[in-house]
């Protein structure tokens, strides 16, 4: 028989992101990756493009309706909290850290944008005007840019905290509070 000390900290750790959460995120992810390599602008790359867009409209609705570290009150930034979080040395969070909390929205709002720019240069009112496709193809861009961000993030603080933090997002748990 085990003791709480020989457990996994990760297994008997506290719950932190439920299924929701977790399947709207690696959602999200597959359909980045997926625009991402199919982006000849085709009907499967705007298929794939919608429902990016729709997985980041139903998981705002998710947040509005969870509680806990997933909520919408959660996931409110400021810029207080950031700049007192890097001050503190970056103490180590249950939930988002401030600074991530900045990337959520970022990653969120690009393929929000991106979703739109895509719809709206099926109008034929943008047809031979190139300005739109260069905003769309700026815009995925920057969100590369961010998304290799939230990667080098997850790793330095993962390293900094000494926590698997995509694990927690594969399995909803970090080490308890007190660890």
């Amino acid at each position: 028989m085990s003791t709480p000390s020989d457990e996994d900290p990760v297994r008997s750790g506290a719950l932190v992101w439920d299924v929701a959460v977790r399947f709207f995120h690696w959602a999200l992810a597959a359909l980045v990756i997926f625009c991402t390599m199919q982006d000849d602008g085709g009907q499967v790359h705007r298929a794939a493009g919608y429902a990016a867009a729709g997985v980041v409209v139903a998981r705002l609705w998710w947040a509005a309706c969870a509680k806990g570290h997933g909520s919408l009150a959660a996931l409110k930034p400021s810029a207080a909290a950031a700049f007192a979080y890097v001050r503190a040395g970056a103490p180590r969070c249950m939930g988002h850290d401030p600074l991530g909390l900045w990337m959520v929205w970022l990653l969120w709002s690009l393929v929000l944008l991106l979703g739109l720019t895509g719809w709206m240069s099926r109008f034929d009112v943008f047809w031979g005007d190139e300005r739109l496709q260069e905003v769309h193809a700026w815009l995925a861009d920057a969100l590369l840019v961010a998304l290799a961000v939230h990667l080098l993030g997850i790793c330095l603080m993962s390293w900094w905290w000494r926590e698997n933090l995509s694990a927690s997002m594969l399995n909803g748990r970090k080490r308890g509070p007190t660890a």
